[in-house]
């Protein structure tokens, strides 16, 4: 029960981390800036507010190495990263391009690497010893 706990509240945070994540891509993407490093810049600025949250409401791991937790989450939130470019890419290459199927690829992509960042995080990277 308390998983599903921590879960709810990993997806509204993650709720806002994406709304965050969202705007800058389609802010990246209007200026001419191509899908993967908009996703990419993107993202690394919500993933900042995502970390800050997630170790201090989430996960409640402010008494642990901060050093050793971002070094797990950063492994964590990567692999998720190259799944959700990897699978966003690959919706693009059969529905084709445009601003539209740019944000359905991105919207994927986010809904297929959700539970590994949370398995990762609750796991390995802000588990408690």
């Amino acid at each position: 029960m308390r998983a599903l706990y921590k879960f709810l509240i990993f997806c509204l945070i993650g709720g806002f981390a994406f709304l965050i994540d969202f705007g800058f891509f389609n802010l990246f993407y209007y200026f001419g800036i191509g899908f993967v490093v908009a996703a990419t810049f993107s993202w690394i600025i919500s993933m900042v507010f995502n970390f800050i949250i997630n170790r201090n409401v989430t996960f409640s791991a402010r008494g642990y190495s901060v050093k050793q937790q971002i070094l797990k989450w950063i492994v964590v939130y990567f692999i998720a990263f190259l799944v959700k470019i990897g699978s966003g890419k690959l919706l693009l290459f059969f529905i084709g391009e445009n601003a539209l199927t740019a944000n359905i690829a991105f919207i994927f992509g986010l809904a297929i690497s959700i539970p590994i960042s949370f398995f990762g995080s609750l796991l390995w990277a802000f588990r408690k010893s």
